[in-house]
Parts: structure tokens; sequence; C-alpha cells
């Protein structure tokens, strides 16, 4: 979610370009000068398209450009922001210190996106075998339920086993009543 939406930083734009300082605006309006300023050179740029919410994901290419425009004109962050459309000078930073760590290399994407979970096909509600008399259970579910049985059984038996085998755990459990 956005704090500002777009009418609103419209709105503030033409008031900056009304009155005598952008500071003065975003004082009143309880604004950084720097969000401010970024916006109205942003709307000079772009438009209202460079005001407008973005998540965009930058290749190595794109981000080796912006650094070497930055190196070859010397341009701020913010002025690269404004110039190729990037809604943050923090990432433009960020993309320098991993180009001086690494190299082009570093400026891959550094996270994968995980594939998305297939949807279930939608099925109509069967019938589970715990909802089920024990007549009305088949036989493959019955010997479900039964391996299921053994198993949670044995897990019981070895948990008792390895409380029995340490005596603290041990010493703790005879000075507690049992519930049984």
């Amino acid at each position: 979610m956005t704090k500002y939406n777009l009418s609103l930083k419209q709105l503030l734009i033409e008031e900056c370009l009304s009155a005598n300082s952008i500071h003065e605006v975003a004082i009143k309006h309880g604004l950084s000068p720097s969000i401010l300023r970024r916006w109205v050179k942003g709307h000079e740029a772009h438009g209202a398209a460079g005001l407008a919410t973005k998540y965009s994901r930058y290749d190595a290419q794109f981000k080796l450009k912006v650094l070497q425009c930055i190196e070859q004109e010397g341009l701020s962050a913010q002025q690269a922001c404004i110039r190729f459309d990037i809604r943050g000078p923090s990432s433009i930073r960020q993309w320098k210190k991993r180009y001086d760590a690494g190299g082009v290399k570093a400026l891959q994407p550094h996270r994968h996106r995980e594939p998305r979970m297939p949807r279930k096909p939608s099925k109509e509600p069967t019938v589970s075998p715990e909802n089920l008399a024990d007549a009305d259970l088949t036989p493959e579910q019955m010997l479900k339920e039964l391996a299921y049985l053994r198993a949670e059984n044995a897990y019981l038996k070895k948990l008792d086993a390895l409380i029995q085998a340490d005596p603290q755990t041990a010493q703790s459990r005879k000075r507690k009543p049992s519930k049984d």
C-alpha cells in the first residue's frame, strides 16, 4: 500500500510549481523536501507515469547502464532515478555496492521467484475415514488406519523409552503424580 496516492502527488506538484519553493510546500504538508523534489522532477521528465507506483525488476544490463551513466556524467543517485524512471535512489546505491563488491555478476537478480503452487482441481467434498463408522471403511482404509496407529504406538513407546533412559527426566516424572 502506498502512503500517497497519485491525485495527492499531483496536487502537491501543482502547489510546488505555483509556490516560491518546494521546501515551503514540504514543510507545510509534513513531507521530506527530497521526496517532493523527486516527485516534481519525475513529473517533469515522465509526466503522470513518473508518479505512479512502480514495481519493477531490472536486469543486470540495465543496472550496469545506469551505473555507467552515473560514473560518466557525474549524476547523483537521485538524478539517475529521475532520468531512468526508477522509484528510489536506494536501489541504485545497492546496485553500486554490489557492483563494487562483485562486478557485473553481482548485479544479476539475486532471488529466483518461487514457482506458484498448482491449484488443486475442485472436487466434490469426499468423506474422510475419520467420519465413517468402522463398518463403512473399505479394507484399504482399514489397512491405512492400522499402519498409522501402529506407527503412532511405536513412536510413543520410543518416546517413553527415551524418557526412562534420561535420569533427570525420570526423577521429575517420579515426583509428579500421573493423571491416569
